[in-house]
């Protein structure tokens, strides 16, 4: 994937470029959705319409990473190649195939999430994690991961990337990620990195407000310049810039609104470019998020994103073409400096090979299809490759006592106590499924989903009731209470209710947050096992009961108690 361009992908490259009219070029700067499509999205006359009058260059298709995997990979494949035959110029396909294909097509395989990987950590895995991610999204169409995560958890309070990092410690984020994407471009697919100039320092979130990245030159070369630099010289094909100012780049703010880099030429080309040598395709993350419609009128963030330095804009909407057409014509935007960009886009295209696909659409680097699943050899792989790194990320943070593992055999009556319950007539299904693992060894299972008044499980008690074991699981899906990863609202008032218990003793179990030590420091045994990945909560449930080991080095200072700062000079950021 690494390979230079040969030259009968230069000569398509260029022969390409010289043949494209104005609103075509600008529509190879443009990445639309395919979801927000104004239209039954296999309307074929409706399709050719809109993409004569809408040349994209690329659509985002599947479904994204803060919603829920959707669809079947045959029917995505089915309408790429569609899309394909009445493009008037190759297209490229992207996903949020952040943790496997499946964490965007619902019939594939979803591994679980970047941190679980960091808590394995293992080069070897994290391969085989992008290698996967590449065979099954290309076979369903797809030939842009925007993936991996790059960003570093330094501040426990961020509500964004939480389980969707590697970690708090650069060397091994830059390892890990690196190794995912030469997993991804070895087999086909593009990797974007993101997000530039990176996450994780801020406490608020990109989709509501331009976030800050306050760490000083010198800090943010020792952390986030040091990932990213290593997966610029690794090979990245892309780069996503996020909706986040970088004070040190862009002097003194207190006055002024942030700069996010998405509109910054700073970040974007000064740093990233020019100092740093990247010299692939910039997209920008979405621009429908809070932390850039701020920056200013439609035609002016439009316009500032592009010339800053931006090759792609993630769904700027279909006015982005008038918007163009008049920036061009006025002189606000050059020739030139569209033509760097659709050739740098044209280039990824030869790379990927999509300008190779037949008459009919069909990718002939794609794996075939069976019953919307790789080959059954190759499935097995997918499936085995998921389920080990389920068992080897499961953390043991704190075991105070050497409760864990219990006594399977004097372990019969449990108490679980959801935390999951966030607001008022809102919960999460999916963690039925941790107690129905429990109900499957034959124990009697009591739970308190109810927190007002605080005293209930106090009464409960006092009634005579003893449990043998005591478990908080605590699982909030990513923006399932926005601009947040923690335990608020109902599940703030269940910390408050078992403190009120004499004999209770509760075992945490995150699927969520390694940070839940934080809200509940008087937990005297925490697992974080990163995901409610179906398999993750098997084979939890096996490792809280000792028929397995947990295995998992914890990725981010999860114990504060433990003096963990694995980030020299970042101290401020870990209280």
């Amino acid at each position: 994937m690494q390979r230079p361009l040969t030259k009968e992908d230069q000569d398509w490259v260029e022969r390409t470029l010289a043949s494209m009219s104005l609103r075509e070029k600008i529509g190879q700067t443009m990445q639309d959705h395919a979801g927000r499509l104004p239209f039954r999205g296999t309307d074929e006359k409706a399709l050719g319409a809109y993409l004569q009058k809408y040349p994209v260059g690329s659509f985002f298709i599947g479904g994204e990473v803060i919603q829920k995997a959707a669809g079947k990979a045959e029917d995505y494949r089915d309408w790429t190649e569609l899309l394909q035959r009445i493009s008037p110029n190759p297209l490229l396909f992207s996903g949020d195939l952040e943790f496997g294909a499946g964490s965007a097509v619902k019939s594939l395989t979803a591994f679980p999430p970047l941190l679980a990987l960091a808590a394995a950590d293992d080069e070897a895995l994290a391969y085989e994690y992008g290698k996967f991610t590449a065979l099954e999204g290309r076979a369903a169409g797809f030939t842009w991961a925007l993936a991996p995560g790059t960003d570093l958890l330094l501040n426990w309070m961020n509500p964004v990337i939480t389980t969707r990092c590697l970690g708090d410690d650069a060397k091994r984020a830059a390892r890990l990620a690196a190794a995912v994407m030469r997993g991804m471009q070895d087999h086909g697919l593009a990797a974007c990195a993101k997000h530039f100039p990176g996450d994780g320092v801020d406490y608020r979130d990109q989709h509501i407000v331009t976030t800050i990245n306050s760490l000083s030159e010198e800090e943010w070369f020792a952390t986030y310049g040091q990932v990213s630099q290593f997966m610029i010289d690794q090979g990245a094909l892309s780069y996503m810039t996020g909706h986040i100012a970088l004070p040190w780049m862009e002097g003194d703010m207190r006055r002024e609104k942030p700069v996010p880099a998405t509109v910054s030429e700073r970040i974007t080309t000064e740093l990233l470019r020019k100092r740093m040598g990247f010299a692939g395709v910039v997209l920008s993350d979405a621009l429908d998020m809070g932390g850039f419609l701020a920056w200013g009128d439609v035609g002016q963030r439009l316009v500032d994103c592009f010339n800053c330095g931006t090759d792609v804009l993630l769904w700027p909407g279909t006015e982005y073409f008038e918007v163009m057409e008049k920036a061009i014509s006025e002189g606000a935007v050059s020739m030139e400096r569209l033509e760097a960009s659709v050739r740098r886009v044209l280039e990824l295209k030869a790379l990927l090979g999509v300008h190779r696909i037949d008459g009919q659409g069909r990718d002939p680097l794609a794996a075939p299809l069976i019953n919307d699943k790789l080959p059954p050899p190759l499935d097995l792989e997918a499936k085995q490759l998921s389920r080990a790194l389920a068992g080897r990320c499961i953390t043991l943070v704190r075991n105070r006592g050497n409760v864990l593992p219990l006594n399977p055999e004097t372990t019969r009556r449990v108490l679980v106590i959801m935390l999951n319950k966030v607001t008022e007539g809102r919960r999460y299904e999916r963690m039925n499924l941790f107690v129905d693992h429990l109900l499957a060894r034959g124990l009697q299972v009591d739970i308190l989903d109810e927190f007002e008044p605080p005293g209930t499980l106090r009464k409960w008690e006092q009634s005579g009731i003893r449990w043998d074991a005591a478990f908080a699981p605590y699982f909030l899906p990513l923006h399932g209470m926005m601009n947040t990863a923690r335990p608020v609202g109902e599940a703030a008032k269940a910390i408050w209710a078992m403190q009120h218990a004499e004999t209770v003793k509760p075992i945490g179990i995150s699927f969520a947050t390694p940070y839940l030590l934080r809200d509940m420091p008087f937990l005297d045994t925490l697992v974080n096992a990163y995901s409610l990945h179906e398999e993750t909560v098997e084979l939890t449930v096996q490792a809280l009961f000792g028929e397995m080991s947990f295995t998992g080095g914890s990725p981010v200072m999860a114990d504060p108690q433990a003096g963990y700062l694995p980030s020299k000079g970042l101290q401020h950021l870990k209280q």
